[in-house]
C-alpha cells in the first residue's frame, strides 16, 4: 500500500455496483490522475497546473486523498493546514503552511462525473474530517466554487461571514465563490 508519507491506512467501502471503493494517501505519482479528473469537474478557470498540486502536496501531504474503483482514480481531496480567514492562493507554486496555522483548508474535493453518487464524495470528506480531528484540527473551511454552496451546506458547513480581506481573497476564486466552515463540536 502507497500511503505517500500519511498515516492513515487505505479505507475499503462496498460500492453497490462494483465491489469496492479504495481510499488511499495521495502521491506524486497520482497527480497525472489528479489532472484528469480535474478536467472532467471543472471550468477552465479552476484549472490547476500539476506543480500546483506538486507544491500543496510537498507543504503538507497528510491530509489529502485518492479514491478509486477497481484500480481507476475516480475522485480525490487535497486539504492541509491553514490558518482560518487566510484563503491560499489558487494555482500557486509555493505553499508553506503558516505558523498560526489553526484549521484545516479543504482546497479540492473532485470526483469524476461517472462516480457521482455513489458516495466517493462523502467517503472522501469523511476521511479529510476524521483525519483532522485525529490531528487536533476541529474546524474545517473551504470555498465553494461553481454554486457548491448547497452541497456543502447539506454536509454541515456554512458560510463565513465576509469582510475585504475575505472578499479579496475570494476574488480569485470566481464569481459566486463562497467561504464555508464547519467546527466539530464534539471534541
Amino acid at each position: 500500500m502507497n500511503t505517500g508519507g500519511s498515516s492513515v491506512a487505505a479505507t475499503s467501502t462496498t460500492h453497490p455496483d462494483d465491489g469496492s471503493m479504495r481510499i488511499r494517501a495521495l502521491s506524486h505519482s497520482d497527480l497525472a490522475d489528479v489532472a484528469r479528473i480535474q478536467r472532467e469537474c471543472y471550468g477552465h478557470g479552476f484549472i490547476e497546473s500539476v506543480d500546483s498540486f506538486a507544491a500543496k502536496l510537498a507543504a503538507n501531504a497528510e491530509f489529502s486523498f485518492l479514491a478509486t474503483r477497481q484500480n481507476v482514480a475516480v475522485g480525490y481531496a487535497v486539504a492541509f493546514p491553514w490558518a482560518f480567514g487566510e484563503i491560499p492562493a489558487l494555482n500557486g507554486l509555493e505553499y508553506s503552511i503558516p505558523p498560526n496555522a489553526d484549521s484545516l483548508y479543504i482546497h479540492d474535493i473532485a470526483v469524476v462525473p461517472t462516480a457521482r453518487g455513489t458516495g466517493t464524495a462523502r467517503l472522501l470528506l469523511d476521511t479529510v474530517l476524521s483525519t483532522a480531528r485525529s490531528k487536533g484540527y476541529r474546524r474545517a473551511f473551504l470555498v465553494a466554487v461553481q454554486g457548491a454552496a448547497a452541497y456543502w451546506r447539506r454536509h454541515g458547513f456554512e458560510p463565513v461571514p465576509h469582510d475585504e480581506k475575505l472578499a479579496r481573497y475570494l476574488a480569485a476564486y470566481g464569481e459566486g465563490a463562497v467561504c464555508m466552515t464547519s467546527v466539530d463540536e464534539t471534541g
